[in-house]
């Protein structure tokens, strides 16, 4: 299979034919556009005509063109577009990702005159503001529901989410159109955020008597990333991922086993870092988004 160019349709034809071709789905490495770049399908038992088709209802949802002759349509639309409606995938990620480094940089600001003056107002202002906790929502800072999504003191921490969301976001972005990825972006951070609240602020001390919990505050984009990857997985479950960069697992797999380990995390989640609750939410939100949304068009599709 020969490497897609930067506009093909690369969502549910490939899909589509992965579901009824033993073959599966294939990707290659190092191409524009993502860390992993899908690759067109060869004409199979459906016909190029069947694939053209099923592509040009997929773009009349995406209201996007993404390379059939079909699509071209929507370049020249008369109705007046949005901001949203004319972002690029590309542009689309990479605000998300510099808006995540500027609040990293707000953090280590933070944490200088804190640790340099002594001065301890910008890191609560920043605690109150940019990291959920049950205390943060019972006093009424609802916007903390999203800025989580945005907000890193680990360096690491930052590379890791910022990786994963480079390598999956921009061919999502495309598939869903940077509007409609936005809206799911911070969808999972809100239903990864509100679970991840809930235990550790009414479940957590009735089920231990532990009410620190309440004011444990957890922060980053882990709750949008992992609704990103199962999203991807439920698409794409049998492409190859690379674990730690060395051990190929399918989609499915990886992701099953990231959830398990996320629910080890909750049960101890006195002695872990990260909040497994939270990314479980994320989870919850990838896999309504697909079963709900996008898996009753790709059944009318066929």
């Amino acid at each position: 299979q020969a490497p897609a160019k930067q506009g093909s349709i690369r969502g549910l034809a490939s899909f589509i034919k992965s579901r009824t071709s033993s073959k599966g789905f294939s990707f290659a490495h190092g191409q524009p556009g993502g860390m992993l770049q899908a690759c067109r399908p060869q004409p199979g038992a459906n016909g190029p005509r069947g694939q053209q088709t099923r592509g040009a209802r997929w773009e009349n949802y995406t209201k996007a063109n993404y390379g059939s002759q079909r699509g071209n349509r929507y370049r020249n639309n008369d109705h007046k577009q949005s901001f949203f409606d004319r972002l690029k995938p590309e542009t689309t990620i990479y605000a998300i990702i510099a808006l995540n480094g500027a609040v990293f940089l707000v953090w280590q600001s933070a944490k200088g005159r804190a640790n340099s003056f002594g001065d301890y107002g910008l890191v609560n202002w920043m605690v109150k503001n940019f990291s959920i906790m049950w205390v943060n929502l019972s006093e009424g800072r609802l916007w903390t529901l999203i800025t989580p999504a945005f907000s890193h003191i680990d360096p690491m921490h930052l590379f890791i989410n910022m990786f994963v969301l480079y390598s999956f976001g921009i061919d999502l972005a495309r598939l869903l159109t940077p509007k409609r990825f936005l809206k799911f972006y911070l969808g999972a951070a809100i239903c990864g955020n509100v679970i991840s609240a809930v235990v550790r602020g009414i479940v957590m001390p009735i089920s231990t008597g532990n009410h620190s919990t309440k004011a444990q505050p957890s922060l980053g984009a882990s709750t949008s990333v992992v609704g990103i990857t199962t999203l991807f997985a439920c698409l794409y479950p049998n492409a190859t991922l690379m674990l730690f960069m060395v051990v190929p697992v399918p989609a499915w797999l990886a992701t099953v086993g990231f959830i398990g380990w996320d629910m080890i995390n909750v049960v101890r989640s006195s002695n872990s870092k990260a909040d497994g609750a939270g990314h479980l939410g994320g989870a919850a939100a990838g896999a309504a988004y697909y079963w709900f949304k996008l898996r009753p068009l790709i059944r009318r599709m066929r």
